[in-house]
């Protein structure tokens, strides 16, 4: 009753104007009120969620904002059912933190991708534990062991190489004996020597175990060697492209394989004194090698080739950069230099109009010519030098202007002292091949006419062959080319310039160096836009004050990331690498881990690798690791800057390699042998007759005295065991012995060899 009661007060409580007659028909109330509860479970379904806990005070501020709003209710439907989907994905977690955070719409795919990305990382890293373990250091000093393993393997290569010379030597040498003592006689001569060639066909097989690489020209092969034999294994042709094919063919016949190399981009054989009968009529059959102008281009015809692209000479890209654009087509692989004063410039001299014989060599050419030879002398003394001249009359005034102003300057003599290994030399177009120095000037020589018109008569520009002709003048400076003209690229008409032509190229090229190596004729050196993971390096390294530029090269290697000096633009300090994209696409760990390093730290760059994985995990900590070596790098050039020191191979991070502890090992071991480097001497006490030693004791005494590592004839063997076994005198008796005992221990270390694997 008390609960009736309550009832009663709460229903009269809700009437309209206190009436407090309770109703008796509650059906359509109920019916009102399971309408209610329909519309609430549509309403929830619609939205995608549960009103069961919502006051009524609440539900009617909601149903009035749907009933106000035209565009959300009819769009709530769609949204639910995606909903539906990305909880059925496993996706609700990510909904829930959209609808808690309230980030802009325009973020949501943006999260969407980041959640993604990032649970496919953790999946990744569950099933694959050393993701989450990579340490970038730790990888790195496995690649600095690699690198100092590559190294020392070269280096063990080479001992190998020079062990296996000294065995067929001194095989060699056993084998003939009489053809080792020709040999032995003839370096005791001072005079009346047996000819080369004599000498050769009388002691051929010792005298190429002992000296197996020889080198002549062509045309003196046949002098040195008769053609009844192929006394070697290979023969190798070098510059190629300058060997006619029948001066060539003495020195192939005396040979079993064939290596040409050369660059067909450069210059061809000299044919002034060759007949010119190429027009007449003749009707003789063609002969196979006719028509090629070189030995390279008959080689390339019928056998197979292999281009070397890796360019080492240039120590700045800009030096090169030309020649591979127009010449090799972008197909070389070179090596940005870290910058600093540009390595090409061109120096343009005013010509004084009015005299005779300007038009081939200019007389203030060649007086500033001197003037940057004298320059040189004096502020760049550890600089070799060459000067190029396109003709061979200019040549000569730029050589006796120099003499004479040498006169007066006997301080600068060291320079110009003709006995040193790279001598400064002054040559024309046509024989500066093969030669290369640190600094090459390019004398023009050719200038205007009395009434001051360039006529375009370049000489060796001109006729076919031009373009590589320019091409090899122009690669031959190692660190810096100056080029020295009267006239600039501006002053040649184009409407009088060939396409194709060598004087087109010169041409390019003056405006090339005008620019200081930064334009390519009618292109500029672009950049490769870095992949997001180095923007993302650059953008992080950039907000901490660092001016980046990315993708640094004109070739296909291109460095990543590189820092500029924050004093002096233009200066490089850090080369930045990941291990992208350039990373992975070397074809070997030795080019990815230590060729491309090695090439940059000789030429004077700090290396800095950050990796992807440590990028990921923690990038903090490797942003700080870059700010430090952008600092150290920053010192490092200061002080070489400073101080004008080569900067080759003393940046970066320098593999420490382990030679010193095998150095030491050596010693110590050397040390345990006693000063000859030997065993100890096998406990064999002396006899007074060679027929009371046993074979036994004969073998171990010569093992002992061949324990020292050195290689040894026969005939040495057998003088040292004499003094071995102290006899006095040597008889036929004992070398009989002592020679059975020699031939029988060489056969027992033939047999142990062929027994252990590898040999």
């Amino acid at each position: 009753m008390l609960s009736a009661a309550e009832q009663l007060q709460r229903w009269v409580a809700h009437k309209p104007n206190g009436d407090p007659q309770v109703p008796t028909e509650f059906a359509g109330h109920r019916a009102t009120l399971d309408s209610f509860f329909v519309q609430i479970e549509t309403l929830q379904n619609i939205l995608g969620r549960n009103l069961e806990g919502v006051s009524f005070s609440d539900l009617r501020t909601l149903v009035a904002s749907l009933a106000s709003d035209r565009t959300t209710p009819y769009v709530l439907p769609k949204l639910t059912s995606i909903e539906r989907e990305l909880d059925a994905l496993g996706a609700s977690p990510l909904v829930g933190e959209l609808r808690d955070s309230k980030p802009v719409p325009d973020k949501w795919t943006a999260t969407f991708d980041f959640a993604w990305l990032a649970s496919t990382l953790d999946a990744a890293c569950e099933q694959d534990p050393e993701i989450r373990s990579f340490r970038g250091r730790t990888h790195s000093g496995f690649v600095e062991e690699f690198a100092d393993l590559d190294e020392e393997r070269i280096e063990l290569a080479a001992a190998r190489v020079r062990r296996v010379h000294g065995e067929r030597a001194v095989a060699a040498m056993n084998a003939h004996h009489d053809q080792e003592l020709l040999i032995r006689g003839e370096t005791q001569r001072s005079r009346k020597h047996l000819p080369l060639r004599k000498l050769f066909a009388q002691a051929g097989d010792v005298l190429t175990a002992v000296c197996p690489c020889w080198m002549a020209s062509p045309l003196s092969v046949s002098q040195l060697l008769d053609g009844g034999k192929r006394y070697f294994d290979v023969v190798a042709f070098d510059e190629a492209s300058q060997v006619l094919p029948e001066d060539a063919v003495c020195a192939i016949l005396r040979g079993e394989k064939l290596v040409v190399a050369g660059d067909r981009n450069q210059l061809p054989p000299t044919t002034f004194f060759a007949a010119g009968d190429d027009d007449l009529d003749s009707e003789e059959e063609t002969g196979a090698a006719e028509g090629f102008e070189s030995l390279l281009d008959l080689a390339n015809a019928f056998l197979p080739s292999n281009y070397l692209d890796w360019h080492y000479r240039s120590r700045d890209e800009s030096l090169i950069a030309f020649s591979n654009h127009h010449i090799y087509r972008d197909r070389l692989i070179t090596f940005p230099g870290p910058g600093g004063t540009p390595a090409i410039s061109h120096v343009l001299v005013t010509q004084q109009l009015g005299a005779d014989g300007e038009e081939e060599s200019c007389g203030a050419e060649v007086r500033r010519v001197v003037e940057l030879v004298l320059e040189h002398a004096r502020t760049r003394p550890l600089e070799t030098l060459g000067i190029i001249a396109m003709g061979i009359k200019h040549r000569d005034r730029v050589q006796g202007a120099l003499d004479r102003a040498l006169q007066g300057h006997a301080e600068l003599d060291e320079f110009f002292d003709q006995g040193k290994h790279e001598r400064y030399f002054v040559k024309n177009l046509e024989s500066v091949q093969g030669d290369e120095r640190d600094a090459i000037i390019i004398t023009v020589g050719y200038g205007k006419d009395r009434a001051g018109n360039l006529p375009f008569r370049f000489g060796p520009l001109i006729p076919e062959g031009g373009r590589r002709r320019l091409n090899v003048a122009v690669t031959r400076a190692r660190q810096r080319l100056t080029i020295v003209s009267s006239f600039s690229h501006l002053d040649m008409d184009l409407k009088r310039v060939r396409p194709g032509s060598g004087v087109e190229l010169l041409r390019n090229y003056l405006e090339y160096a005008a620019s200081g190596g930064k334009r390519l004729g009618d292109a500029t050196l672009s950049t490769v836009a870095p992949n997001d993971f180095e923007q993302d390096i650059q953008d992080a390294l950039e907000a901490r004050g660092l001016r980046l530029i990315p993708q640094l090269g004109a070739s296909q290697y291109r460095i990543d990331i590189v820092a500029e000096h924050p004093r002096k633009p233009g200066r490089y300090v850090l080369a930045i690498e990941c291990d992208g994209a350039t990373y992975h696409s070397s074809n070997t760990a030795r080019d990815r881990d230590r060729l491309r390093q090695h090439q940059l730290e000789a030429l004077g760059w700090r290396f800095h690798r950050i990796w992807s994985t440590d990028w990921f995990m923690h990038k903090s900590e490797e942003v700080e690791r870059a700010i430090k070596a952008f600092g150290e790098a920053v010192e490092w050039a200061d002080r070489v800057d400073a101080t004008g020191q080569s900067a080759a191979r003393n940046g970066g991070a320098q593999h420490n390699g382990n030679g010193a502890n095998h150095n030491t090992e050596g010693n110590a071991l050397k040390a345990n042998r006693g000063s000859s480097g030997r065993s100890p001497r096998p406990p064999v006490p002396q006899r007074s007759s060679i027929t009371e030693y046993t074979s036994n004791e004969l073998a171990r005494l010569i093992s002992w005295v061949t324990s020292d590592g050195q290689l040894r004839t026969d005939d040495e063997v057998l003088r040292e065991m004499v003094e071995v076994l102290g006899f006095k005198r040597r008889g036929a008796r004992i070398d009989l012995r002592l020679r059975q005992a020699i031939h029988q221990w060489r056969g027992q270390i033939g047999a142990q060899d062929s027994k252990t694997p590898g040999r």
